[in-house]
């Protein structure tokens, strides 16, 4: 009959019993031979099993990599900076092509008109790295045939970025919001 004592305890059966202590059973060499191979068989077989689980998963540790991998990466353009970008000309040139499959289509058609025109259209960028924004203009330059960002790209961005040369930035337009989303991908030094 089992009983609680003061401490939470119970005590089972007689209590003046002594307690014999179990003798372990004695096994033959050979059957803990054939028992030490069993077990050492059956932990080949689990790694064998183990090992291709995780070549067929690709869940090798050795083939593992650590780099983050973005499944959607939202910087449409791209670019490495060049002396050009970071000159006394204090403009960003964007190419025409990435401007307008990637921004303008997104763009009103006000904006649009206004960029086009060659006077440009102000025009909010957010650093996304600093959390900061900034007012530029985005114009269209018929003479190189690029669209820049100018009106305070050099200070906005380079000097107070401390950006150089090759340094991979990159930009996306949210419609939503209207406006250019920034940041420094890839610094050079």
């Amino acid at each position: 009959m089992a009983t609680k004592g003061p401490e939470n305890t119970k005590e089972v059966g007689d209590p003046h019993q002594e307690i014999v202590p179990a003798q372990p059973k004695r096994k033959s060499m050979v059957s803990l031979t054939n028992a030490e191979a069993f077990i050492a068989e059956k932990k080949a077989k689990s790694k064998r099993t183990q090992k291709g689980k995780k070549e067929a998963s690709g869940c090798d540790p050795e083939e593992v990599s650590t780099e983050l991998t973005l499944l959607f990466d939202p910087y449409k353009i791209k670019k490495r900076l060049t002396q050009s970008d970071l000159s006394h000309l204090s403009r960003f040139l964007i190419g025409r092509d990435f401007v307008k499959s990637h921004f303008l289509r997104w763009m009103s058609e006000e904006m649009v008109r206004q960029v086009e025109s060659g006077k440009g259209a102000d025009v909010i960028v957010r650093d996304m790295d600093t959390c900061s924004e900034h007012r530029l203009v985005f114009v269209f330059w018929a003479s190189s045939g690029c669209y820049v960002l100018k009106g305070g790209w050099i200070k906005e961005f380079v000097k107070r970025r401390g950006l150089a040369v090759g340094d991979e930035v990159g930009m996306y337009w949210e419609p939503s919001a209207s406006k250019f989303h920034f940041s420094l991908l890839h610094k050079a030094n």
